[in-house]
């Protein structure tokens, strides 16, 4: 069974075209075969899948070998940055990543919805991840919780959900569990930056005037709403990040640049055995400073990596003395 999603807050056109192309007739039911679908709403970019080109957003495609794949964002506007993740898609089911690129990667965000069958066909298990970690969540009627947060068991049917943090902005959307699967959200939660529509509340918390609500459903045609949402003044618990150790650099040296890719709630850049889509051999953090080795290959760098040799796209690193 195919997962359909309408996201109308961030992208108003995706339900007629997601409508259209998940219908009952679906291939992905019948072949062995995955779907990926990503938008970015009016800020076209280019995809990479395990760093081979894919094609330009708004993307679409039912006929993807099912398997764990490193998804790239690369925005056409070169002020706004480029987001990167891991995406694993599986058989029969449609991956859907809606992403709205920054200046920053701290200032950008979006939601990854994917589906897996359960060994228990009568319940739905929900799942909700966010980043960073320690998300305030709200799932219908439920008290608020930090994430990462499962469900389990939960009632199937549409579900209203909210994720928010002092100084990001408040995400609000609606998913359709459905019996048999779990569905796991992760949530990409944006900085705030300054917004004249955002007043202050009697209650002192600030009030978003209008947010509209973002509707995943794979067999009804969602209501597009608008409601004033609340940002609850609440100190989420402290999430520590492990601090990256690296011994002193003599000579040239590769220094790691933003890649907003997260591990463990660290932004770190993969590196690999080989240059372009070898093996992984760790994750390097952003900041960290490498030997260089004076090697250079299609646009991948060399390094001295936990007493390895590395590499390291030159996309997301720099040379420094």
């Amino acid at each position: 069974m195919a997962f359909h999603l309408r996201h109308w807050w961030i992208f108003p056109s995706f339900l007629l075209t997601l409508g259209l192309l998940l219908s009952a007739c679906n291939p992905l039911e019948s072949k062995a075969k995955a779907g990926l679908q990503v938008e970015t709403g009016s800020l076209p970019a280019t995809l990479f899948l395990d760093d081979q080109y894919l094609e330009k957003t708004p993307f679409i495609n039912k006929e993807i070998k099912p398997g764990k794949y490193t998804l790239k964002i690369q925005p056409e506007d070169s002020t706004l940055s480029t987001y990167e993740t891991e995406i694993n898609l599986r058989k029969g089911l449609l991956t859907v990543v809606t992403w709205v690129p920054g200046p920053r990667p701290e200032t950008s965000g979006g939601v990854i919805y994917e589906m897996e069958k359960t060994p228990e066909n009568k319940t739905s298990e929900l799942t909700i991840i966010t980043i960073p970690d320690a998300g305030i969540v709200k799932v219908g009627d439920r008290d608020k919780e930090f994430a990462p947060l499962t469900l389990n068991p939960i009632d199937s049917g549409e579900k209203e959900y909210e994720v928010s943090l002092p100084s990001y902005d408040t995400q609000q959307h609606a998913v359709n569990l459905l019996p048999g699967y779990r569905t796991t959200i992760t949530v990409k939660l944006a900085k705030s930056a300054y917004n004249p529509s955002v007043v202050a509340s009697p209650s002192g918390s600030p009030t978003s005037l209008t947010e509209q609500v973002v509707s995943a459903s794979p067999s009804q045609t969602p209501n597009v709403t608008t409601k004033p949402l609340v940002s609850p003044i609440v100190t989420p618990a402290p999430s520590p990040l492990s601090a990256a150790i690296t011994p002193r650099v003599i000579g040239t040296k590769v220094t790691i640049k933003a890649t907003n890719f997260f591990q463990n709630n660290q932004e770190v850049l993969r590196v690999r055995r080989t240059a372009g889509a070898g093996e992984t051999l760790g994750y390097a953090p952003v900041g960290g400073e490498y030997q260089y080795t004076g090697q250079t290959q299609a646009g991948w760098y060399q390094i001295t990596f936990e007493s390895q040799l590395g590499w390291v796209s030159a996309q997301y690193a720099t040379l420094t003395q």
